[in-house]
């Protein structure tokens, strides 16, 4: 992710004007360095729950994908035993 200047800050500023980041924060990432290296983002509550939302549809779509390819492998008469299959898929797709 980049961050133009103006929206980056040191942590002492976060520091020295908490309110004042968090306010900066509600319109859009911030990038938080120290000794002039990144070290976190703070973003606004919404931005987070759009960032959630994305990630859980990408891995619904890559889902999806390994599905589809799953079924062709069947049709083609390319398979593993079902034990395999659902533990890989286990392993990949962990529960929250």
């Amino acid at each position: 992710m980049t961050i133009e200047a103006a929206r980056s800050r040191q942590i002492s500023e976060l520091q020295s004007d908490a309110p004042g980041v968090v306010a900066q924060a509600q319109q859009g990432p911030i990038e938080i360095r120290r000794y002039s290296k990144p070290v976190a983002y703070l973003e606004s509550v919404d931005q987070h729950r759009e960032h959630q939302a994305l990630d859980a549809a990408l891995n619904r779509a890559i889902w999806a994908l390994d599905l589809a390819r799953a079924m062709g492998n069947v049709k083609e008469g390319n398979f593993s035993r079902w034990e395999q299959v659902a533990a890989t898929l286990r392993a990949r797709y962990r529960k929250p």
